[in-house]
C-alpha cells in the first residue's frame, strides 16, 4: 500500500506540475495576443486602445518585457515621460540585453531635460548593438547640447558611415558646423539633407539661415518659403530670423 500511494502521490505531483506549466503557458500566449494587438492599435494612432491591451497583457503575464517595453513607447507619444522611464527601467531588469529599450529609454530621458543620462543609456544601446544608427545620431546630438562639440562630431561621422541616406544626421552635423561657425560646411550638409528629405522643414529652415549669415537674402527666401510650407509652425522663427537680419543692416547703415 505504502508503494501505491507515494505512486500516487508522485502522479498528482506531476500532473500539477504539469497542470502550472499548461497554465503559464496559456497566461504567456493570452499576453502575447494582447500585447500584439496593442502594437496594432498603436500603429493606428489608438494609443488609449493600445495602453489598454498593454495593460491587459501585463495582467496575464507581469513578467512580459516586451509588453512593458510597448507600453512605454506609448506613454512616450503621449508626453508621459514619467512613466515611460518606469516602463522602460522595468522591461530592462526582465531583459537586460534589449538595446531598443536602452535607446527609447535614452530618448525619454534626453526630453525630461536628463542629458547625461540620455548619453548613458545610449551608450548602452551602443555595447550592445553597434550598428545602432540612430544612437549615433541621438548621442551626437546630446553630446552637441553638453557642449562636447568633438564627440557629437565623432557620433554623427559614425551615424553617416553607417548609413548615408539619413537625412537627420547630416541636418544635425550641419547644426554642429554652424556651432563652431563653419558656414560652409554647414551649407554642404545641410543641402545633402534636402536632397535626401525634399520635405525636410528644418534643414530648410537652417540653410535659410545660413544664406542669411552669407548675405545670400534671395536663396535664404526660397528656404523659408519652402520650410514654412512644409511645417507652418517654424513661421515665427522665420520671422526672427528676418528681424534680426533687419536689425543688423539697420546697426550696419547706422556705423556708416
Amino acid at each position: 500500500m505504502t508503494v501505491y500511494r507515494h505512486s500516487f502521490l508522485l502522479l498528482a505531483l506531476l500532473f500539477l506540475i504539469a497542470a502550472a506549466a499548461l497554465a503559464q503557458s496559456s497566461r504567456r500566449a493570452s499576453a502575447i495576443s494582447y500585447c500584439e494587438r496593442g502594437v496594432q492599435y498603436h500603429k493606428q494612432g489608438e494609443i488609449d486602445l493600445a495602453l489598454t491591451d498593454y495593460n491587459l497583457a501585463l495582467k496575464f503575464d507581469p513578467t512580459y518585457a516586451e509588453a512593458y517595453y510597448n507600453r512605454g513607447v506609448a506613454h512616450y507619444d503621449q508626453k508621459n515621460f514619467a512613466a515611460a522611464l518606469a516602463d522602460y527601467t522595468r522591461a530592462l531588469e526582465l531583459k537586460p540585453d534589449k538595446a531598443d529599450a536602452y535607446y527609447n529609454r535614452g530618448i525619454a530621458r534626453k526630453d525630461s531635460g536628463d542629458l547625461a543620462g540620455a548619453i548613458a543609456d545610449y551608450d548602452q544601446a551602443l555595447t550592445l548593438n553597434p550598428k545602432l544608427t540612430a544612437a549615433y545620431n541621438n548621442r551626437g546630438t546630446a553630446r552637441k547640447n553638453r557642449g562636447d562639440l568633438d564627440g557629437a562630431l565623432s557620433d554623427y561621422d559614425q551615424a553617416l558611415k553607417l548609413d548615408a541616406k539619413l537625412a537627420s544626421a547630416w541636418n544635425n552635423r550641419g547644426n554642429l558646423w554652424r556651432t563652431k561657425g563653419e558656414w560652409q560646411k554647414a551649407l554642404k550638409d545641410y543641402s545633402r539633407a534636402i536632397q535626401l528629405d525634399r520635405s525636410y522643414a528644418a534643414a530648410y529652415l537652417n540653410r535659410g539661415a545660413i544664406y542669411l549669415c552669407l548675405r545670400r537674402e534671395k536663396e535664404a527666401q526660397q528656404d523659408f518659403v519652402q520650410a514654412s510650407k512644409f511645417d507652418a509652425k517654424l513661421e515665427p522663427m522665420i520671422e526672427r530670423y528676418w528681424q534680426k537680419w533687419q536689425e543688423a543692416r539697420s546697426a550696419e547703415v547706422s556705423v556708416r
